[in-house]
């Protein structure tokens, strides 16, 4: 039986070189280049869709348009719309309406929860975003993933954190990851890192293949295929 269609989907990280994407306090990251945020532009204006947690709203509550205006024209070389679908997976629909997700741009806005969202939290959310509901107890990514693609959205942009990440490499929903590797060090064993969660046996790691890698200065750029 074949699967059901979903998007192409990648993952984009930074990293210090100790493998840590934030602080134990859970700080802001800056500890990246100008060019590595040019190159999250590339990747965005690839991509049809951007989805992020909501531990990561919250956290950063980062802008997920496409900011660079070389790589707007890009965008627009690729036949692709100006705003890219936006995305965020949250079950409990503790979002704060005043983010950048909801004020900024003018692209379709997704909120992705479960059955059991709460009724006045959907319906404060209702009139800023479409709100899906796609499983019971946590978000059902394989669902989810058949809706975007259904909805269009052939090539999606994961950029975490670290939960979701791992919820994403659980279930096997991977192509690709692309890791920027950061001059520095922070340390921390309660520090994030691009893939949190449980994590897997030893016998059942994901296995990776190097697509390509690039030094920028003292930064790099890798990019990995999951090998299935």
């Amino acid at each position: 039986m074949s699967e059901t269609p979903r998007p192409f989907v990648y993952v984009n990280m930074a990293m210090t070189a100790d493998g840590k994407i934030t602080s134990s306090a859970r700080e802001y990251p800056r500890f990246t280049s100008s060019h590595d945020k040019k190159t999250m532009d590339r990747l965005r204006a690839e991509a049809d869709a951007v989805l992020v947690g909501a531990g990561t709203l919250r956290a950063d509550d980062p802008p997920l348009g496409v900011r660079d205006p070389e790589m707007r024209r890009h965008r627009r070389s690729l036949g692709k719309p100006d705003e890219l679908v936006v995305v965020v997976v949250s079950a409990s629909l503790d979002l704060d309406p005043g983010s950048r997700l909801f004020t900024e741009g003018s692209s379709a806005r997704i909120v992705a929860t479960v059955e059991e969202a709460p009724e006045n939290a959907v319906r404060r959310l209702s009139d800023l975003a479409e709100v899906w509901r796609v499983g019971h107890g946590r978000v059902d990514l394989r669902a989810l993933l058949a809706r975007l693609r259904a909805r269009g959205v052939e090539r999606l942009l994961v950029e975490g954190g670290g939960e979701l990440n791992w919820a994403f490499v659980e279930s096997g929903l991977v192509d690709e990851l692309y890791v920027t590797v950061a001059p520095c060090v922070l340390g921390g064993r309660a520090a994030p890192t691009p893939v949190d969660g449980e994590g897997l046996a030893m016998d059942s790691r994901v296995r990776l293949r190097l697509v390509s890698v690039d030094r920028h200065g003292d930064e790099l750029y890798c990019r990995y295929a999951v090998v299935r």
